[in-house]
């Protein structure tokens, strides 16, 4: 890899300009692409699969609704604080007429309009009761007369029953007279017989014919008494059916006055369950109760975020007229659009912290500059690339920003990394093409592979199956290789065009006095160069400043890490994950006071209404889905932390009830997700089954996207620390290497989240970092935190301990190795996270949240983990480790290929060449023996040519000095001189050192 990157460098240096070439035709395609296929950003976070979707999809087929289309609102106010006025109705009428003639616009509703069909309800409510009292009143009259008409036939029924009774009686009698009758007749026939037979003269028959005469008449008598006995009989049947017709009549009024009372109750019933919904919906009008604040509510024909937009501005302008009225009108957060340009403030704060920081390490406003320019040149190539395919792949407005922000920060990172060694290496007299590709062949391997554990990282947001990180995760990789690709290739070609110019001019004097004083004696310059390679290496191994106080108590220094780190760990127990709202915008924002002056007029929870569908048992009738609208509202107006529900529609089915449900606070409340929860796990039990519930809306989808995210934050921890425990096992030969960087990574990573939480959802020092409104941190900050901070954790581990192990390979102990490695890197990490964290600044105050509390956690984790865990706990732990820390097992040492990050064999190639004996060149030309001039054909990392570095140089120098000794008589002159000469440039050389 080393020697690779090293004939990279090479080839930079030799050819700046087709380099730069290059590197010009890529931006211009890039910025071509752009221009020809950039599309629109979005500010909508979904999640495929979560419930929230389920539902969205399933209500969109079972009400026919178009539930994703996205939504906006226009507050309007009086300037006084007075109610609307009828002409300032009449106004909002217009406006919102004209508004919904916008392209694009599904519809826009009138909030005074609804209020009055509201009314229009209401009194057509007052009239049904007024026919509803009166057609009780006629009902109460008609059974009145029911009664009375019963009370009759009762009565009627009575005295028929006496008249039959009596009718009867005398029928009784009647009959027995005819029996007493008969018998007389029977005795009067048995006497006549008799006297028939004894043959009584005629006068004994005047008797009997007497007594026959009187049985006529007496039978004559009872027939006319069965005669009146049947007309009275038939004149009771006669009135007996006439009652029993007026009974039939009874029954059938009867019959109608239940059916009248049937009616009169289901209407009864109806005007209750329409009552209730009147009363319910109230709560959804959009009209504060004073009558100073209304909502307009706009529907698009897109969803949130993918509103066109000539849209989102045409339909403000529509509104906006209203202000002639005397009203104010201020726009929701989905109505203000998607920000596509990237905040210039923002990355000139970094800049200019950059940019200080690198001048004060570096000394000249040129070397400053270059990572700065480099980082610049990235960051556009990158961002200009991966805009471009935002018309075909759905972006969010923070994935060119989360680009931009690691581009600066690791783009002037990764080329201060390779400029720093480059200047090392000029320092020491090597020549500028050969320091450059040395220090690209060195510097450009820790820079590799410390762009490639940030890669990893990125690129490991994609197997976490939420798209939208994904993509962010894929640009904020690509923009890290674009800043790698430019650190190891443009940057080594414009460092070739600026040649010494990257060193002050103090530091280039010291050289050139240096190279003087070693050729004008060569017996002095070997040890010369013994002399400095001890002083170094004294300066090296010296315990000074911070690394001398943490080894003096390596196991106090580990102790007080952890303790520190966990202390500002601690708020992370209590944090909790949303989205951003209206209420963390910046508080001259409009989405900022669009949402307070809701929450103030409406309640917090009108900012987070809640979509609410109850799915009715099979079967249901619509007569059951009307009665089961308002049992089911009243049973969800009942629950905790409900502060209105409003029944919004029945399916054509019958098969559902659509409600919206506002809760008491606002949608990042703790009690609006118990909410969202509380209705899920619902069931309402009903005499045809169980209703049950489905939750959707943004709310209800702001918390799926929490839960999905917390639940799949261990498994991408588990992934990246797995993997690029991998690449570090490869770059530093090690087990418990790796292992204590990644350890010391998950307490940084805490600490951060837990500053973060303090910052952000407590409201500790909100002012300083102007959060206007502690909430929730944004749900993918701990995912994104782990990706990037991981990365970016594993870049200072490898620029500090790559110099340990370089120490280590190179013979020197374990304990001074890591001395050796401290005093190399300390001073590069140091800028670099200072760098980096003043990048990330930057961000916190670009005024968006999410942009805010992502800078934030990654400035915080940046700082602590550079310069508690990087630059304290791995020196103390490493210290304590010994030899142990650099243990490998034999059979995997074996298997493990030999990467060179820190560029080994390179160094040892070159103090090889170093050290060769010089050529001897006959006493004849002694006297024109000269210095070659560098070449300026391609050098090979194995064949050096002597005349590019200071061991060239210095074999020249001796060459020319022994002829010049061989053929003066001065010689000893000389020599006194060389001396002299070579003392001034060991001190030189030491100064050098020192500024190292």
């Amino acid at each position: 890899m080393s020697e690779f990157l090293y004939k990279i460098g090479s080839f930079a240096a030799r050819r700046a300009w087709a380099v730069i070439g290059i590197w010009a035709l890529v931006i211009a395609l890039a910025g071509g692409a752009y221009a020809s296929f950039k599309g629109e950003l979005t500010d909508s976070i979904t999640i495929p699969g979560t419930e929230a979707q389920l539902v969205q999809e399933e209500l969109t087929d079972t009400f026919n609704l178009n539930l994703n289309a996205g939504t906006g609102s226009a507050i309007v106010q009086t300037e006084d604080g007075s109610a609307f006025t009828d002409e300032q109705k009449a106004a909002v009428a217009s406006a919102v007429a004209e508004a919904a003639t916008v392209e694009g616009v599904d519809s826009v509703s009138d909030p005074f309009a609804v209020a009055q069909q509201l009314a229009d309800a209401q009194s057509q409510l007052t009239s049904g009761e007024s026919e509803l009292a009166s057609g009780e009143q006629q009902f109460a009259d008609g059974q009145t007369q029911l009664d009375a008409a019963k009370a009759q036939l009762d009565s009627g029924q009575a005295g028929l029953d006496t008249r039959r009774a009596e009718l009867d009686a005398a029928q009784q009698q009647l009959d027995e007279g005819y029996a007493q009758l008969e018998d007389a007749q029977n005795q009067l026939n048995e006497n006549r017989t008799r006297l028939e037979g004894e043959g009584a003269p005629p006068q004994a028959f005047g008797e009997l014919n007497a007594q026959q005469a009187q049985l006529d008449a007496q039978r004559a008598e009872l027939d006319a008494t069965a005669e009146q006995l049947n007309q009275g009989r038939t004149q009771l049947d006669e009135a007996q059916a006439q009652l029993v017709q007026g009974r039939a009549d009874y029954e059938a009024g009867l019959a109608q006055l239940e059916d009248s009372r049937a009616q009169l109750e289901s209407g009864k019933t109806a005007i209750e369950q329409n009552a209730t919904l009147l009363q319910m919906s109230e709560s959804g009008v959009a009209i504060s109760d004073d009558g100073s604040t209304a909502i307009i509510t706009v529907t698009f024909d897109a969803e949130t975020g993918s509103i066109p937009a000539e849209t989102l501005e045409e339909t403000p302008q529509q509104l906006s007229v209203l202000s002639d009225n005397g009203l104010t009108v201020t726009y929701d957060q989905n109505m203000q659009g998607v920000e596509t340009e990237l905040n210039a403030t923002a990355e000139a704060i970094g800049i200019v912290i950059a940019f200080i920081v690198l001048f004060l390490m570096l000394g000249t406003l040129v070397a400053a500059g270059l990572p700065i320019i480099m980082a610049i040149i990235g960051v556009g190539a990158s961002a200009l690339a991966v805009l471009s395919l935002s018309s075909v792949i759905e972006m969010t407005s923070t994935t060119p920003t989360l680009g931009t922000m690691l581009g600066l920060a690791v783009g002037i990172d990764y080329t201060l990394f390779i400029l720093n060694r480059h200047r090392t290496n000029l320092a020491k007299g090597m020549g500028v093409k050969e320091s450059i590709a040395l220090a690209t062949g060195t510097s450009g391997g820790a820079v590799f592979f410390a762009g490639a554990t940030v890669v990893i990282a990125l690129l490991g947001l994609n197997v976490v199956g939420i798209p939208f990180l994904g993509v962010m995760g894929n640009a904020g990789a690509f923009a890290v290789a674009v800043a790698v690709a430019v650190a190891t290739t443009l940057s080594p070609a414009v460092m070739s065009l600026l040649g010494e110019r990257v060193l002050s001019k103090k530091q280039r004097a010291k050289i050139a006095a240096g190279h003087q004083a070693a050729s004008e004696d060569d017996t002095q310059a070997a040890a010369i160069r013994a002399e400095a390679k001890q002083a170094a290496a004294d300066h090296e191994e010296a315990r000074r400043g911070w690394i001398g106080l943490i080894l003096k108590k390596p196991i106090a220094t580990v102790a007080a890490v952890v303790l520190a780190l966990g202390t500002v760990a601690l708020p992370m127990t209590d944090m909790r994950l949303g989205l951003p709202t209206g209420a963390s915008q910046a508080t001259d924002s409009a989405a900022y006071i669009s949402y307070t002056t809701i929450a103030e007029n409406f309640g917090e929870g009108k900012n987070g209404p809640v979509v609410v569908a109850a799915r009715l048992p099979e079967g249901t009738t619509e007569e059951q889905a009307k009665a089961l609208q308002v049992e089911v509202g009243q049973d969800l107006l009942e629950q905790s932390d409900v502060a209105a529900v409003v029944p919004a529609m029945i399916s054509d089915d019958n098969s559902a009830l659509l409600y919206q449900v506002i809760p008491d606070e606002g949608p990042n409340a703790e009690s609006t997700t118990n909410l969202v929860h509380t209705l899920r796990d619902l069931t309402i039990s009903t005499d045809n089954g169980d209703v049950t519930f489905g939750v959707t809306g943004q709310t209800a989808m702001a918390v799926d996207i929490a839960q999905n995210l917390a639940e799949v934050l261990p498994i991408y921890v588990a992934l990246v620390m797995g993997l690029s425990l991998l690449v570090l096992i490869l770059v530093f030969r090690s087990i418990l290497v790796p292992v204590t960087a990644t350890v010391g990574f998950l307490f940084s990573l805490l600490a951060a989240l837990g500053a973060t939480t303090a910052v952000f959802q407590w409201g500790w020092a909100a002012e300083l970092f102007n959060v206007s409104t502690p909430g929730p941190l944004l749900a993918f900050l701990p995912i994104l935190a782990v990706g990037i901070l991981f990365g970016l954790a594993m870049d200072y581990q490898l620029f500090l301990v790559s110099g340990m192990r370089e120490a280590y390979s190179h013979g020197r102990g374990a304990k001074t190795s890591v001395i050796v490695g401290y005093h190399h890197g300390a001073r590069v990490v140091t800028a670099a996270a200072l760098i980096m964290a003043g990048v990330f600044i930057g961000f916190v105050f670009s005024g968006d949240p999410m942009i805010a509390s992502i800078g934030f956690v990654l400035a915080a984790g940046v700082l602590l983990d550079a310069f508690v865990v990087r630059m304290t706990l791995i020196p103390a732990l490493m210290y304590l480790l010994g030899e142990k820390a650099w243990w490998l097992p034999a059979w995997l040492d074996r298997l493990l290929p030999d990467l060179d990050v820190e560029g080994t064999k390179l160094e040892a190639q070159a103090q090889a060449q170093e050290q060769a004996p010089a050529p001897t060149l006959p006493a004849t030309a002694a006297a024109t023996v000269q210095a070659p001039a560098a070449p300026e054909r391609p050098v090979n990392p194995t064949q050096v040519v002597a005349v590019e570095s200071t061991a060239a140089l210095a074999q020249a120098a001796v060459v020319a000095a022994d002829q010049a000794l061989a053929a003066a008589d001065e010689a000893q002159a000389e020599a006194r001189r060389a001396a002299k000469a070579a003392r001034e440039a060991l001190k030189a050389i030491s100064e050098q050192q020192k500024d190292q």
